[in-house]
């Protein structure tokens, strides 16, 4: 799966609207990928775990720029309503668990 800051807008790998794999409370689910947020605004989120991303970007029209993570990764999520977001450290880089 490949995230930009907004899901990815390029229709043949978008997921902006779908599911992405997360753990929740020690359990496995799809829960709908709403993008990127920064650590320091999480405060009032629920702590996740992303699964199966293979590549991030922060171009805005999802074809350039990605750069991608090894196979298996889990990176550090956030649940807010029933969206699950990404959330990046001051540089704009994954927090990687």
């Amino acid at each position: 799966m490949l995230l930009n800051k907004n899901g990815s807008p390029n229709k043949s790998k978008s997921i902006s609207g779908q599911s992405i794999a997360c753990i929740v409370d020690g359990e496995e689910h799809m829960i709908t990928f709403g993008g990127i947020v920064k650590a320091q605004k999480i405060n009032r989120f629920k702590e996740i775990i992303l699964m199966r991303i293979e590549a991030y970007s922060f171009d805005e029209t999802g074809l350039f720029g990605f750069v991608e993570l090894p196979k298996g990764i889990r990176l550090r999520g956030a649940l807010f309503g029933d969206k699950a977001y990404m959330v990046v450290d001051e540089q704009c880089k994954p927090c990687i668990l």
